[in-house]
């Protein structure tokens, strides 16, 4: 698939790209809202190329706080995760009757800092509108210490700075300069550059379904700043190992 493809939910609705407008569910802290089935977003579907802005990988260290586990089962998928035990897990969806989330983590301030959302279709859409290929700066990575029915992930810390291209922040409803996001990724993303339309991360297990074998996992967490030196001194934050760490710690398989 071209790196101009993004992940549908069901009915057709795109899942992914602009601000990852997964949901209006985003919190001021956490810009770039957590994918439902039936709500807006879009998930690049990436293909690996030669050069980029990285930075060394790093190693996750356990915090020394309780953690606690949540359990969900979405679209035909069980999955759980380990989580710091003052913050909380809330499944977005529950209320209206829909599947797969989001499922919103928030800290102790319940303020939102991550989402979790699995998908039920896989699908291809190209960007409309403002497009345009920019520079992906690859801040981090880590290896996924679950699995996703078998198959092994990474958790995946980058940016992408737009500071001199307003017109993709406007067209893609970013809230600052820079974006910043971490999360699961079933095929780390080493292209050089991306459309902002589809900047993002998924992951996707394997089930038995009938209908479409593959459900997207989209496991993530994006923040804005004003400048590139902000988001990378950010990755050396409490809050982002703590990110790291439960992201790692996603397991997921067919439900039974």
């Amino acid at each position: 698939m071209s790196k101009r493809s993004v992940v549908r939910g069901a009915g057709g609705t795109k899942v992914g790209g602009i601000c990852l407008a997964v949901a209006a569910l985003l919190t001021s802290c956490t810009p770039g809202p957590a994918p439902s089935a039936q709500e807006s977003t879009k998930a690049a579907l990436v293909a690996p190329s030669t050069t980029a802005t990285t930075e060394p990988k790093s190693a996750t260290t356990k915090p020394s706080v309780p953690s606690a586990t949540y359990s969900g089962v979405a679209w035909d998928v069980a999955f759980s995760f380990d989580y710091p035990a003052a913050w909380t897990v809330t499944d977005s969806g529950a209320a209206k009757k829909l599947q797969g989330g989001p499922f919103v983590i928030s800290d102790e301030a319940g303020v939102e800092v991550a989402s979790l959302a699995v998908l039920p279709v896989l699908s291809v859409d190209p960007c409309t509108g403002v497009c345009g290929d920019v520079a992906v700066s690859y801040l981090a990575e880590v290896p996924g210490q679950g699995s996703l029915n078998g198959t092994s992930y990474s958790v995946q810390t980058k940016a992408m700075d737009l500071t001199t291209r307003k017109d993709l922040q406007q067209a893609n409803r970013w809230r600052d300069n820079v974006r910043l996001i971490t999360g699961v990724a079933g095929k780390p993303a080493t292209q050089a550059e991306e459309d902002p339309f589809h900047f993002t991360t998924w992951a996707g297990i394997q089930t038995t379904s009938a209908s479409d074998s593959t459900r997207p996992i989209i496991f993530g967490a994006y923040r804005y700043f004003g400048t590139l030196t902000e988001a990378k001194a950010y990755t050396a934050s409490r809050e982002h190992l703590q990110l790291q760490n439960m992201m790692s710690s996603l397991q997921a398989k067919p439900a039974t």
